[in-house]
């Protein structure tokens, strides 16, 4: 019988420690942060819906003051029309004097505010010829606080119209004879036509009590009437 021992075995090492370095896994990659959300978009412009129309006046008036006059799409396809500030009433006065265009009735004359335009306001004027049974829209457009030159050396009917546009939106209409308030109480605060006016509150419930602004009944009798109003008994 040999003397020799039978070799002794080495147990291997475990999976973990026999894997090579390189062969570990690594930690994972940090994540990338979160995409920052998209600003919110800012308001946008008011612009103007439809198409442009045209008719014999706009035409008239294009062929006498060529690009200083553009076209101003309407959705209800009115000929509409925008001209510059100093050349407003020159042509107002073309429109209503030329025979090709006769627009000799101011049926109306508004403001409107945009806040977010570049110019905050426009004053248009709607203007009908009553020979010709044709009517168009002439828009001019204001910075806030920029003067527009008075209407009413053209039609003295855009007296009171301008007076209503200055109470409501405080455009200022300058050359007007008497732009005194007409539709507010006289001492109220701000122009409740602009965008940024309040609803509700203290100046509303001015307007709603505004003894001038509800209906007044006189008797039919003149003198009986007539007294009533000198003796300021109508105000109670």
């Amino acid at each position: 019988m040999s003397d020799e021992k039978p070799p002794v075995e080495t147990p291997a090492p475990p999976a973990a420690e026999a894997a090579a370095p390189e062969a570990q896994a690594k930690p994972a990659a940090p994540k990338p942060p979160a995409p920052k959300p998209a600003a919110p978009a800012g308001p946008k412009k008011w612009e103007p819906s439809g198409e442009i129309a045209e008719n014999g006046a706009a035409a008239a008036l294009k062929a006498k003051f060529g690009d200083v006059v553009t076209g101003v799409k309407s959705p209800c396809k009115e000929a509409t029309v925008l001209v510059p500030k100093a050349r407003l009433i020159e042509i107002l006065a073309f429109l209503k004097e030329d025979a090709a265009c006769a627009m000799d009735y101011l049926s109306d004359l508004t403001g409107a505010h945009y806040p977010n335009n570049d110019k905050k306001f426009e004053v248009a004027y709607h203007l009908y010829s009553l020979t010709r049974k044709e009517s168009l829209r002439v828009k001019v457009q204001l910075d806030d606080g920029e003067p527009c030159p008075t209407a009413t050396g053209v039609w003295p009917g855009a007296d009171w119209m301008e007076r209503e546009a200055h109470d409501l939106l405080g455009i200022v209409f300058e050359g007007h004879p008497n732009l005194k308030v007409i539709l507010l109480p006289e001492d109220f605060d701000g122009h409740p036509l602009r965008k940024e006016f309040p609803l509700g509150g203290a100046q509303e419930e001015m307007i709603r009590s505004n003894k001038y602004g509800k209906p007044v009944y006189l008797p039919e009798e003149i003198e009986e009437a007539r007294k009533i109003i000198e003796e300021r008994r109508h105000d109670s």
